[in-house]
């Protein structure tokens, strides 16, 4: 009995001692296959920082709006950020826009609790459902700013008439409850309720 015990503790310790990770004496470079990858330093879109938000079409098959992080220091420069896009990380993510890549802001001027918003004539040339996305990104992103509620989006000193998600164009400033269903919500599912059998 007392060799058979003597074994199975022999052979237990030996086992511990092959499964732990040994650290090393010295310093030693790391093969290429275990270094980090890196990271290019060319961007479509800015770094993802700061307190202000743009609004990215994110990963999945829903396509629903997500907020990513930006630095911006004016309303322009907010719509600015958001007209380059997702940055090369969020890419890899794929997160995307429904933004062309050709629009140009010519203007953001703010009036009150409103952002106006003139671009130029490319976004229109979008097919319906992805000028709706592209409208409630820019939206959604618009009404970051501190004060503002609504927006009114001009094409090159045009009032717009946009269309929304239930099929119907308006030319009247507009507000995120205009675009409801297209972003993603951080609200958990909940259960459905308990069926009463009265």
């Amino acid at each position: 009995m007392t060799r058979i015990r003597l074994a199975c503790l022999t052979i237990g310790l030996l086992a511990a001692a092959a499964c732990g990770v040994q650290p090393d004496s010295s310093p030693r470079d790391l093969p290429e296959a275990e270094q980090a990858l890196e990271t290019s330093d060319e961007s479509s879109g800015d770094i993802a920082a700061g307190a202000d938000r743009i609004y990215l079409i994110g990963p999945g098959d829903d396509r629903l709006l997500r907020s990513v992080q930006r630095e911006a220091d004016s309303a322009t420069d907010l719509m600015e950020t958001l007209l380059r896009g997702p940055n090369d990380d969020e890419i890899e993510a794929q997160f995307t826009t429904a933004i062309p890549s050709t629009t140009e802001l010519n203007d953001a001027t703010i009036q009150g609790q409103n952002l106006t918003v003139d671009l130029s004539a490319d976004i229109i040339e979008l097919d319906t459902q992805s000028l709706v996305r592209a409208i409630a990104q820019i939206v959604y992103t618009a009404t970051e700013l501190d004060g503002i509620e609504t927006v009114q989006i001009e094409i090159d000193n045009e009032r717009l008439s946009a269309p929304t998600p239930g099929g119907d164009t308006t030319a009247s400033p507009l507000r995120v409850y205009d675009y409801p269903g297209l972003i993603q919500t951080s609200q958990p599912a909940f259960p459905a309720g308990p069926v009463s059998n009265a």
